[in-house]
């Protein structure tokens, strides 16, 4: 399923924490795998006289050897049959690394959500939801550790489905991931629950419940109508409907009720283009857990 891997790299020792997770992953299928540093010049602070900065050709060209070198140096410690590849690249970062992607074709990115300065600068928020926002290409975003992890093959990844097409485009990725590793697949549907105030009401007067059960008799017919599919064609696929007032918050229980190592998502949901799930539901899972989360922009209708 996957051909081309890009992890990209910021110098850190948090970013470097996916170079397990995307090498075993291009071990496995015995792809390409590129690692690219984008070198930025408003990364670290200018030399200055007078407050006027100084343009230093000699130094630029020191820092292009020096994270030249850096990269090589990753590279050979990377364990693949493969001989990783390295691209030392200028210009905006979240752009270039766009523009890299489209480049080498690249159809997954495997990245940690924090990067050059730790935890007081996120990776999302600017370069990783940049490039969700950007491309449409699978991202699995990695949370790093304070303690190096062997990379483990995923061993159940739970995949949050809204009913939507959009939605959708996520699962032939997911699929693919579960097949690499032997993984068990669950389909979630998150419906609409009763709201605090319904849930105190009087048992003889709740017409919300009407709703949920219709909602959820709904949701079962979709997820089995999915996961008949998915079985025939070799993949099969548990289900679960869960109502609740919080998808994201549900999502993420659920994750964990069930043993859940890996979430994906699309990024935008029901309402297509004009709302963006990323920045609501996709978001929170994102920030909320702990758990490696597959993620997607998907292609509009009709692209």
């Amino acid at each position: 399923m996957f051909h081309t891997i890009l992890a990209p790299l910021d110098g850190s020792p948090a970013s470097e924490q996916a170079l397990a997770t995307a090498a075993r992953l291009a071990q496995h299928s015995q792809v390409a795998l590129h690692l690219a540093h984008v070198h930025s010049p408003y990364t670290s602070a200018p030399i200055t006289i007078e407050g006027l900065p100084v343009i230093d050709e000699e130094l630029h060209s020191r820092a292009a050897d020096h994270e030249l070198a850096y990269l090589r140096q990753v590279a050979a410690s990377v364990s693949t049959a493969v001989e990783p590849i390295i691209a030392r690249l200028d210009g905006p970062v979240a752009f270039t690394l766009a523009s890299y992607c489209h480049e080498i074709g690249a159809d997954l990115l495997v990245l940690t959500t924090h990067g050059r300065s730790g935890f007081t600068q996120l990776w999302l928020g600017s370069v990783a939801e940049a490039l969700l926002y950007s491309l449409n290409v699978p991202m699995l975003l990695l949370r790093p550790t304070t303690t190096p992890v062997s990379p483990t093959p995923f061993r159940h990844i739970l995949v949050p489905l809204d009913g939507s097409s959009l939605s959708e485009q996520i699962l032939p990725h997911a699929v693919a991931l579960a097949s690499y590793d032997g993984a068990e697949l669950t389909l979630l549907r998150a419906i609409e629950g009763p709201s605090a105030s319904e849930s105190g009401r009087s048992a003889l007067y709740r017409p919300h419940e009407i709703n949920v059960a219709d909602q959820r008799a709904t949701a079962d017919l979709y997820l089995s109508r999915l996961a008949v599919e998915l079985l025939a064609a070799g993949h099969p696929a548990h289900t679960a409907v869960v109502a609740a007032e919080h998808p994201a918050r549900a999502i993420l229980t659920t994750a964990e009720e069930r043993g859940a190592d890996m979430i994906a998502l699309a990024t935008r949901g029901r309402s297509g283009i004009t709302r963006t799930l990323l920045g609501s539901v996709a978001d929170k899972v994102i920030r909320g857990g702990t758990l490696p989360v597959l993620a997607m922009r998907p292609l509009p209708p009709g692209d």
